[in-house]
This record gives C-alpha cells, structure tokens and sequence, in this order.
C-alpha cells in the first residue's frame, strides 16, 4: 500500500500551465504543518495592509496589525512620519498596545511602564538605575518595514523586502486613472465577516467570475458587462477590468473621467483586494488567517465623506450582498476539502483570460507553492511530482 503525499513535498500534479495543471491537493487547505509554514513564508514576508492613512492623522495616533504570531504597532510620530515597530515591549516581552488609539507622548508598556517615544526609542525604564551596563540609549523597538501606497499603509516583517513600487510596476498609475486621489478619500464604513474556510478559500473565490452567473446572479446580469471581462496576470498582482452594464446601473462618476463606466479590482498577492466602482468609491477587502480552518474578511469602504451620501451608501448596501452570498461557498468549499471525497481537481481556463478563466486562482496557487519552496520544475516539463 502506498503512502499519502507528504504535504511538504511537491504538489503532485501541478504544472506551471494552467491548461495542462491539477489543482493545489486538498491537504494545501487543511494541513496545520502547511498552514504554519505559509503564515511564515508568505505572510511574514510580503506587505501586509494595515489602514488607509486618515485613520492616523495625528501624532500619537496608532494603529496594530495583528498576523499570526507577530504583531506590528503602525505610529504617527510627531514629526508627521508614520513609523512601524513589532508590538513587543523589550523588557520581558509584553505587548506594548492593542487595537487601535491615540498616545499624547510615550508608548507605555501596560507590565513594567516601560516607556517609548514614538521614535521607538525607550525613555524610561523604571528601578533601572542599579543595572550594570545599561542605559536606555541602548534599547530600540525592533523596527519593521512601512511603506505607504496610493494612500493605503503597508508594513513587512522582512526587512530586506523590495519597495512595493518595485514589485507592482503600473499599478499605482492604474488605480489613480479609476480614482484620482485615493488618499485624499475618507474611511466610511467597515465590516467583518468570520469565513469557515482557508485563507487560499477565501482569495480564490475573490479571484475568478466563472461562478457568478450561478452565485451573484444581480451582479451578473444587472452591474457587469462580462463580455468586456479582462483579466491580467502579473508578477505581483492581478487586475480584474470590466464595464458596467450600462445605463440602468445608475452608478456614474462625477466628473468626466475617461473610466467612469468601468470597474477596476486589484489582488495583491497574498491578501489583499482593491476595487474602486463608478462614482470613484474605494472598496478593500482584506483575507486575514486565522487558522487552518478560519479567515476574517475585513471589508473597508473609502468615499468623499467620513459619512457615505445616499448614491454611495447605495453601492456599499449592493455590493455587502455580493460579499454575503460568498461567505456560504468558502464554507462549502472548506467542508468538501475535509470530507475525504475530494483530493484536487482541474483549472477552467480561457485563452483570452475573460469572466470565466480561472488563471488566477492558478497564479495564487502557483505564488503560494513557490513561497514554501515547492514549487519545482524540471527538463523533462513543468510538471510538480509528489
């Protein structure tokens, strides 16, 4: 009798042509041994979103972001530059903040008092005055990396990581020929879905239309044209372009922009998701692991007002109904992963890369093999063995 695959081998069957490749094995989606390798091999090493920089506007103002086991506290220093640390007191390691909020000077661990500037420099150390060879010019929050684009603040654990601007040639100018000033837009509404699936569920189901007809029928028939469907592949990201339905979609810019009769979505790899709709309307849904099993989908709108007018409080109340019909496939899709009926299947794809080409849920799964150092090629073709 033959031995299952190790899950830390090559996945058996993928091949880096979608036309000829099986999809990533289901234990890509239940393993815990995998699971705590991604969370270290992608998400410790690539940008991770944190908030859009109205939601820090003062000096003191802070923000955290949570990952696995690590922990980024995001600063406004009172020179008006944003800086980001990891969330970790050095003392004895107790976590500086939570959440989010505003300090009027010093970031003071809530264990011992020992206190930061916004700098990450320590100030005080309190009964510190007896040590040998100590003095707090010595101690520095560890730094993590922060850049900020089109408005949106990123941080990486990875030090050496590339610029974002270096990995996502085009994009900025992409998003900004949609919406002109993303930065200048205002947070005006959030919310968070708790989905029962794997993150690469959640990212996957983001990433194709060949299931809306069946799944977001309004979507299909009444906002997208999918004819004009386009999907583009790159290193980085992925961009989903398509025009609207027409004159019954009621959405339109307010001024004479060239593309206010398209929809322009955004993936980043690994997590992150970008949409602006006619009218200029900033939409980010962000796939956060939880566990194995387990990811929040955060979902942020940005509008010309902290408080949505009536024509964007519209869009936001349709496009919450498109996020709630997938909460139930994810789940659907992480139960037939554990059932024992299903190993992997195949990719739908199409040459012209259109509404119902699953080229990206392959690219994901391609980057997500790559990243765990699995993703392997040989003279004899492109095919993964396990």
């Amino acid at each position: 009798m033959t031995s299952a695959p190790s899950p830390l081998h090559p996945a058996r069957g993928f091949d880096i042509d979608p036309f000829a490749s099986f999809t990533l094995p289901n234990e890509h989606y239940i393993d815990q041994q995998l699971f705590d390798r991604e969370m270290e091999a992608v998400f410790a090493r690539t940008w991770q979103y944190v908030c859009h920089v109205s939601a820090l506007p003062n000096a003191g103002d802070y923000r955290v972001r949570d990952l696995g086991r690590r922990s980024a506290l995001v600063v406004r220093d009172k020179d008006d530059t944003l800086r980001a640390f990891h969330n970790v007191c050095q003392h004895r390691a107790h976590r500086l903040v939570e959440g989010s909020g505003h300090v009027p000077g010093l970031l003071t661990c809530p264990y011992h008092a020992w206190a930061y500037n916004t700098r990450g420099q320590l100030i005080s150390a309190r009964k510190s005055e007896h040590l040998k060879d100590f003095s707090t010019d010595q101690v520095q929050l560890s730094p993590v990396r922060l850049e900020v684009f089109c408005g949106f603040i990123f941080i990486n654990f990875d030090l050496n990581a590339r610029p974002m601007q270096a990995l996502l040639p085009g994009l900025e100018a992409s998003i900004r020929s949609f919406s002109p000033a993303p930065e200048k837009l205002f947070h005006a509404y959030s919310k968070t879905y708790g989905v029962q699936s794997n993150w690469k569920v959640s990212v996957e189901n983001y990433s194709e239309c060949y299931h809306c007809p069946m799944c977001h029928p309004t979507l299909s028939t009444a906002t997208l044209d999918l004819k004009s469907y386009h999907l583009a592949i790159h290193e980085h990201y992925h961009a989903h372009i398509s025009s609207d339905s027409g004159a019954n979609q009621g959405y339109t810019m307010k001024d004479d922009s060239a593309r206010s009769r398209e929809f322009g979505a955004w993936y980043l790899w690994p997590n992150f998701c970008l949409e602006v709709y006619p009218g200029g309307y900033m939409n980010v849904l962000h796939h956060l692991p939880v566990s194995v099993d387990k990811t929040l989908q955060v979902v942020e709108w940005f509008c010309t007002g902290a408080t949505p007018s009536q024509e964007e409080q519209e869009v936001i109340d349709f496009v919450a109904v498109i996020r709630e019909e997938d909460i139930p496939l994810c789940a659907s899709v992480q139960r037939g992963l554990n059932s024992g009926g299903y190993q992997q299947g195949r990719f739908i794809v199409d040459p012209a890369l259109g509404a119902n080409s699953e080229h990206a849920v392959h690219d994901i799964q391609k980057k997500t093999l790559a990243a765990l150092g699995l993703l392997h090629t040989g003279n004899e073709g492109s095919v993964c063995e396990g």
